[in-house]
């Protein structure tokens, strides 16, 4: 399917980005981020999410759940429902 790889290569151009951070928007709202950034679960239940660029595994035991995302998988991991970035 080409949607998801053309959101993959996105994804890929705006990582390489050097020296300007990373930015991401959520229902308008842009968080722009330099390093890692910590992501609170607020679902039902447990939830694991890979992250697509650096392959690692984030898990979320359960609601409340707070895990530090790496900076090059924030601006995905925004957009998975019940998580919400830590500001």
């Amino acid at each position: 399917m080409s949607c998801c790889n053309d959101q993959r290569e996105s994804l890929r151009r705006n990582a390489s980005l050097s020296g300007q951070g990373r930015v991401s928007s959520q229902g308008g709202v842009q968080h722009r981020t330099t390093g890692p950034m910590q992501f609170e679960y607020k679902g039902a239940g447990q939830l694991t999410v890979t992250g697509p660029l650096t392959g690692t595994i984030y898990r979320f035991s359960g609601p409340g759940a707070l895990v530090l995302v790496h900076a090059a998988d924030v601006p995905s991991l925004v957009s998975v429902p019940g998580l919400r970035p830590v500001l």
